[in-house]
């Protein structure tokens, strides 16, 4: 039976990670509506655009979940992010093959699989081989070692370096309690802020520079650390947390739905601003609508995931789920080839494949198919 709230006995700083990243994400996606010449603006959305660091730290904490599996779920698992990426693909960029947020984590996570499937002597070389890649990509000048992963599958999200964040996640998790941690997060830290206040390198995420990664790595390995000394007090109520946290991948699709919501309400309010207001005045009441409709926007996806469960639910009482999730292949590849035609005829008709990818996602929720914690 589908259950809308997830499993008690959560780990409450990774549930805390999970939708502050989800919350920067809706922030930083619909901030990009908003042109580049408001400096506070600038700041803040710097500030949401570490979600993607955030988001595949926390996957790579979780993969042992994934990997522990018999093989027969880990395939099913697969095939099913594969097929949510392939949609997404074609929505964000007119490719199923793009390198994109869910083609990385289905790469990603195959990967890892492969590398507990083999040998010791396979392992040590392949440990050695990645290694091999984060010296030219320090050595070597932006974007060299970048572009030789992002030429053959475009988008923005390149399998390295970005794999990097689900490397340390998982390392992470193996040695989180360890009192060594915090020195080597600390030291990465301090590293980084040197290298980029005395030598002046430059911290840049597309490309993905080093020191980005070393930065905002360290700093959520220590967010993590921080938030596990936290004695939450007993009368929080954590069912919206519980709820996003544990359908995090539908509360990744629904996300371009509450986006789409207000940055109509922006296209409306942006002629009334800049006629009403001041021009001395008119950034301070940009920032200020950006940050009250992306808070706008977050509630509409609490609202929107709570919705999908509630008809997942009623439909699944009626043995409806069941049936969509035998049928999942041959409604994705269906789906697939439509919606890539209706793109190669007319690129408008782009946002017919939202609730399709929705769609999916749910069914991948339902089944729990993701791998991911629950």
């Amino acid at each position: 039976m589908l259950m809308p709230t997830p499993q008690p006995a959560r780990d409450r700083s990774l549930d805390v990670i999970r939708v502050t990243a989800l919350v920067f994400m809706v922030a930083a996606h619909w901030g990009r509506t908003i042109p580049d010449a408001y400096p506070l603006v600038n700041i803040l959305q710097f500030v949401f655009e570490l979600a993607p660091v955030m988001f595949f730290f926390a996957f790579g904490m979780t993969l042992d979940h994934f990997l522990r599996k018999p093989l027969a779920r880990r395939i099913e698992g697969h095939l099913k992010l594969f097929i949510l990426a392939a949609i997404h693909g074609l929505y964000q960029e007119k490719n199923p093959f793009t390198s994109d947020f869910f083609m990385f984590l289905f790469a990603a996570r195959l990967l890892f699989d492969i590398h507990a499937s083999v040998g010791t002597a396979n392992r040590v070389f392949i440990a050695l081989f990645l290694l091999s890649l984060c010296g030219a990509w320090v050595v070597l000048p932006l974007p060299y070692v970048y572009d030789l992963f992002a030429s053959p599958f475009p988008g923005w999200f390149p399998v390295f370096p970005w794999i990097l964040f689900v490397v340390a996640g998982r390392m992470f998790a193996h040695h989180r309690q360890s009192s060594r941690t915090a020195v080597i997060a600390l030291l990465g830290l301090t590293v980084a802020l040197f290298d980029t206040m005395i030598f002046g390198h430059g911290v840049s995420k597309w490309p993905l520079s080093p020191d980005y990664a070393l930065l905002f790595g360290s700093a959520t390995a220590l967010a993590f650390l921080a938030l596990d000394r936290i004695r939450w007090p007993a009368f929080l109520s954590w069912r919206t947390v519980d709820l996003l946290s544990g359908n995090l991948l539908l509360a990744t699709a629904l996300h371009y739905i509450a986006v789409a919501a207000v940055r109509s309400a922006h296209g409306a309010l942006s002629p009334v601003l800049a006629g009403s207001v001041p021009a001395a005045y008119l950034p301070a009441a940009i920032t200020l609508e950006y940050v009250l409709l992306a808070g706008i926007a977050f509630l509409i996806l609490i609202a929107l995931v709570r919705a999908t469960l509630a008809v997942g639910a009623w439909l699944d009482g009626r043995g409806i789920l069941g049936i969509a999730d035998t049928l999942l292949p041959t409604i994705a590849v269906t789906g697939i080839v439509l919606y890539a035609a209706m793109l190669h005829l007319n690129n408008d008709l782009r946002d017919a494949g939202l609730p399709f990818l929705c769609a999916i996602a749910f069914l991948i929720v339902y089944k729990r198919g993701i791998g991911g914690r629950a």
